[in-house]
């Protein structure tokens, strides 16, 4: 398993606990941030969720040490980040979990807190060793992956469910979660589901709340537009006959394009959408059926955001929830999984994207009121 590294990003400059290594030239790892972050709100906290790509040109494997977020201006440490945890190569590669094979590439996921006032420009610091046969490497450090951030969506989004209670499952900081799986399908890497949210029923369930006729695992539950909107793309599952494509994991499909440009898509709905490309929704109406259509062990509702409109081929961005109260927790995913019970807590309300397995009720009386049904 790999697992994301959550660090602490300070808006004052710390004194490191032991100095940075000093940057050499080395010629051999390239280092890119492919997806330029928004600041995203995660349960309260502003956070910086993104990948560092490193690509190994050396004639020797390269074993990343330490990586380091930190400002340009300055070159002030703003957090230190262990790659054992980060760190993901891509391919069966022999050697460590750290060590990058000749010709191989790795990505680390990255969240960092975020408490600055405003974007500024970072860079990282990667301390590596070469691991040469005839002796020991000398470790250096290199500079790299230069990114500014940019702002943060500040639109508020309505509910994509009624009722509940739901779980939300595989958010970003899931080990083994969407942004775990990087799509190249027109020759470039993207990340499509970085923080989609996989919708399903907790324990105590209320198939009432959510719509009529709707079984106890979720199916049929209505879904609903989270915002007023076009829609672009309407897929009712795969022709008859027709021949696989990986985009057919999506199943039945819609995709709304919201006010501010970006895209929000609804997957594995149930099939006999009632709605077409071109119409134009309202927030809080219903638009399509939880289901398990495409590549799904369970029913649930998919539901993520994009910068473009194909299912695999867009960078998945942070969004708010506007709607919806958090009223507990489950302890991990194992517990969801084997239908034990969750911890209440208060209620209170989603600040931006909810933490990973929390369980949320769905109170769309704020639309309703505003007649949007």
């Amino acid at each position: 398993m790999f697992f994301t590294l959550l660090a602490t990003l300070s808006t004052s400059v710390a004194v490191p606990v032991e100095p940075p290594a000093a940057v050499r030239p080395y010629q051999s790892l390239h280092l890119e941030v492919l997806y330029v972050p928004s600041i995203a709100r995660i349960d309260g906290e502003d956070r910086l969720v993104y990948e560092l790509h490193a690509t190994n040109f050396a004639a020797q494997p390269l074993a990343v040490t330490a990586i380091e977020l930190c400002a340009a201006a300055d070159g002030a440490r703003l957090a230190r980040i262990d790659p054992v945890g980060a760190m993901r190569r891509i391919g069966a590669q022999a050697g460590g979990a750290t060590e990058i094979a000749p010709g191989g590439r790795a990505i680390f996921y990255l969240s960092v807190a975020w408490t600055a006032k405003a974007p500024r420009p970072l860079f990282h610091r990667i301390s590596l060793t070469p691991a040469r046969s005839e002796r020991a490497g000398t470790s250096v450090a290199i500079a790299g992956g230069e990114f500014t951030p940019t702002r943060a969506f500040t639109t508020t989004l309505g509910a994509p469910l009624r009722g509940g209670p739901w779980t939300a499952v595989a958010l970003p900081d899931i080990d083994n979660g969407h942004r775990r799986f990087p799509y190249a399908v027109s020759g470039r890497v993207r990340l499509p589901g970085r923080h989609a949210i996989d919708w399903m029923p907790a324990a105590g369930f209320d198939p009432g709340s959510t719509g009529t006729d709707v079984a106890a695992d979720g199916s049929g539950a209505d879904v609903l537009a989270v915002a007023d909107g076009e829609v672009v793309t309407v897929k009712d599952g795969a022709a008859p006959g027709a021949r696989a494509s990986v985009e057919d994991e999506t199943g039945a499909m819609i995709v709304l394009r919201l006010p501010d440009g970006r895209y929000a898509f609804y997957q594995h709905l149930a099939p006999g959408i009632g709605i077409k490309a071109g119409m134009r929704v309202r927030r809080g109406q219903v638009i399509g059926r939880v289901g398990s259509s495409g590549h799904v062990t369970q029913p649930h509702l998919h539901f993520h955001i994009a910068d473009r409109t194909a299912p695999l081929d867009g960078e998945g961005l942070p969004y708010r929830f506007g709607a919806g109260r958090i009223v507990g927790r489950y302890a991990d995913r194992d517990d969801f999984n084997q239908g034990k019970a969750w911890q209440a807590a208060a209620p209170r309300a989603i600040d931006g994207l909810p933490p990973a397995n929390a369980v949320i009720i769905f109170d769309t009386a704020d639309d309703l009121t505003r007649g949007r049904k």
